[in-house]
């Protein structure tokens, strides 16, 4: 039998008592560094939501324009008519991007984007002349979609040159589509086009030949037709119905 000063004392009510207030005070503890916890982030979210949305730190300071040739980086910025001191998280791209296509025939397409810590980067993509279209004396520049978006009083080296009878766009289109289907090597031959109309489009070549393309359908397989048709001793090449097409 072990020593009665061995022997473990009973639990009393007391003893009770101040383990159950030991236990709460330490869930207390807890609960209060949690609620501390919580409420720190919480602050620090709202911080950095009034840094990122509200505060000038981080608002549009600072304009940068690059791909710009046939218009000035003062053009684009003037037209941008970006809302400097607005904060970048609530800066609406899209209308700024929207005011230089709008007011800039020659930007093609505007991307905009935003740096940290306070600049708008404005990116414009120029059109691209597929062909001049003399105009009296001056050569006014067409892009693929047939929109013209810049004059010239000479035409540039090696620039088709094309005559329409209207600048409907849907006209001035189709002889880009025709000029684009062309191979280069048919293309630098290409003295002269002629659109009296949608479906009379005439080509001339350096030797003085005249294609007969008739409208912009199936300008890829008229190409063809032409390219195989060129080595024939002819004066006319008519591929407006590539299908069947004649020479004379």
């Amino acid at each position: 039998m072990a020593p009665a000063s061995s022997r473990p004392r009973p639990a009393t009510p007391t003893d009770v008592s101040e383990a159950i207030a030991r236990r709460r005070r330490a869930e207390n503890r807890r609960r209060t560094l949690t609620m501390a916890g919580v409420a720190s982030l919480v602050l620090l979210a709202l911080a950095l939501v009034w840094l990122v949305r509200f505060s000038p730190v981080l608002a549009a300071r600072t304009v940068e324009v690059s791909g710009t040739r046939l218009v000035s980086q003062q053009q684009v910025t003037d037209a941008a008519q970006v809302p400097l001191g607005t904060p970048l998280a609530r800066l609406d791209t899209a209308p700024i991007a929207q005011r230089v296509a709008d007011q800039l025939t020659p930007v093609g397409e505007v991307h905009v984007s935003t740096r940290l810590p306070g600049t708008v980067k404005i990116e414009v993509i120029e059109r691209s002349a597929v062909y001049l279209r003399r105009s009296g004396t001056v050569y006014q520049s067409v892009d693929a979609a047939g929109v013209i978006f810049a004059t010239a009083d000479k035409p540039a080296k090696g620039a088709v040159v094309a005559e329409t009878s209207t600048v409907e766009n849907r006209l001035l289109a189709d002889v880009a589509t025709v000029i684009t289907a062309l191979p280069t090597e048919v293309r630098g031959q290409v003295t002269r086009v002629q659109a009296a109309g949608p479906d009379r489009i005439v080509l001339t070549l350096a030797k003085g030949q005249t294609v007969v393309w008739g409208s912009a359908a199936a300008s890829e397989q008229k190409a063809q037709v032409l390219v195989a048709l060129l080595g024939q001793k002819a004066t006319i090449f008519d591929v407006s119905s590539p299908g069947s097409p004649t020479t004379r």
